[in-house]
């Protein structure tokens, strides 16, 4: 793997991971993850703290699939083969005596 490959993956990683974050912060009709803790971290960021979350999450979406675009693209299998139009030349070993060399009798 690739040192940009590894690189993307990583932040694309971490990117999902602050999302999932995101999105368990944000009250929604039933209250989400905030009324669950209590309630008063809601007043924590201030009164516009559900716009900041708002704005941050789509920032953090955003760029999750662009990431995700990305790795699909560095991930994707090239077709490197070239097509074969002529025929491969036939490989033939040499012609094998088939009686044994004379021996010396000297030795």
């Amino acid at each position: 793997m690739g040192f940009l490959t590894a690189t993307v993956l990583f932040f694309f990683v971490l990117t999902s991971l602050i999302l999932i974050l995101l999105v368990l912060f944000q009250s929604g009709k039933g209250g989400g993850a905030m009324n669950m803790m209590g309630g008063a971290s809601q007043t924590a960021f201030g009164s516009s703290s559900a716009d900041i979350l708002t704005k941050t999450t789509r920032v953090v979406a955003i760029s999750f699939i662009l990431f995700s675009l990305l790795l699909s693209f560095l991930f994707a299998k090239k077709e490197d083969k070239i097509p074969v139009t002529e025929e491969s030349p036939i490989l033939t070993m040499p012609p094998v005596e088939s009686t044994p060399p004379p021996l010396e009798e000297g030795k």
